[in-house]
């Protein structure tokens, strides 16, 4: 079963393990409560850089830790980039809401897409990505 939509929200993901998350293939996912694992999500961003999956995935909010424990435990092995604080992106959010934002972490897909991980909200600490094309 292939999940294809514009939007997919799930406030309690708990259910959706690493096979549901490959199915998915959203413009936007919101998983909150969500138990997949730091090797899942490193696998999950290994097969989406490479095309594999989730392929018209633009925007992807998870419940997350800090953003430097995401960076250490799960893209340690992936290329990626430290974003200047002096530089400002404006980022789409959830619901086709944006964010100003002056930190994050870029990672670049195999056809050139870039996404930006960032922390979405200061309170809550989510973990966000936002694709765009340079």
């Amino acid at each position: 079963m292939t999940m294809d939509a514009f939007e997919l929200y799930l406030p309690n993901s708990h259910w959706i393990g690493y096979e549901r998350l490959l199915e998915i293939d959203c413009k936007s996912v919101i998983l909150e409560k969500n138990r997949i694992s730091d090797e899942q999500w490193n696998l999950f961003i290994k097969k989406w850089i490479a095309m594999e999956t989730n392929k018209n995935l633009e925007h992807l909010e998870l419940d997350y830790r800090e953003i430097e424990e995401f960076r250490e435990l799960v893209l340690h092995d992936i290329p990626h980039e430290v974003m200047d604080g002096g530089v400002k992106r404006v980022l789409k959010t959830r619901f086709n809401q944006t964010q100003e934002i002056n930190e994050g972490i870029d990672i670049r897909r195999i056809d050139g897409k870039t996404v930006t991980f960032f922390v979405y909200q200061i309170f809550l600490t989510r973990e966000c990505l936002d694709q765009r094309k340079f």
